[in-house]
């Protein structure tokens, strides 16, 4: 059966950029990124999580919303694993890619909160100040 010429043409991934099926919206990769549950049984946003995932894509790696680090997707175990993070605990509408060992860190606060705190201990360990300045995590749910 002849090809035609919509079948023919190249289909690129709205995130990546890298070939896809011409009624995908992405790739595979992209979408397995997509696909992946919620570890707290969440509905995701999937909206938001593309709209992360585009953000993150740097041409040819995905990088850390927080640091800039390259990101592994394929091995979970590694600290560098891309993850969903809530920018604000729990708000599946605000949401980013970062690092597994960020996202670890963060995990409770706000990221005011956590840039707050980060620069607090940064400045601390620098010998800067003699204290890290308390913070009062407003999703602190341990």
């Amino acid at each position: 059966m002849p090809h035609t010429e919509e079948q023919k043409s190249i289909h690129n991934c709205t995130v990546c950029g890298q070939p896809r099926h011409q009624l995908a919206y992405c790739c595979r990769t992209c979408k397995k990124l997509l696909d992946r549950s919620d570890a707290r049984g969440r509905q995701p946003n999937r909206d938001a999580r593309l709209n992360a995932l585009r953000d993150a894509w740097d041409g040819e790696y995905f990088r850390c919303f927080y640091t800039g680090w390259r990101l592994c997707i394929d091995d979970h175990r590694s600290p560098f694993y891309l993850t969903w993070e809530h920018r604000t605990p729990r708000d599946e509408d605000d949401i980013v890619v970062a690092a597994a060992i960020i996202n670890d860190m963060k995990s409770d606060l706000t990221e005011d909160e956590f840039r707050r705190l980060i620069i607090g201990l940064a400045d601390y360990f620098r010998g800067r100040s003699e204290t890290v300045l308390e913070i009062n995590p407003l999703y602190y749910t341990r």
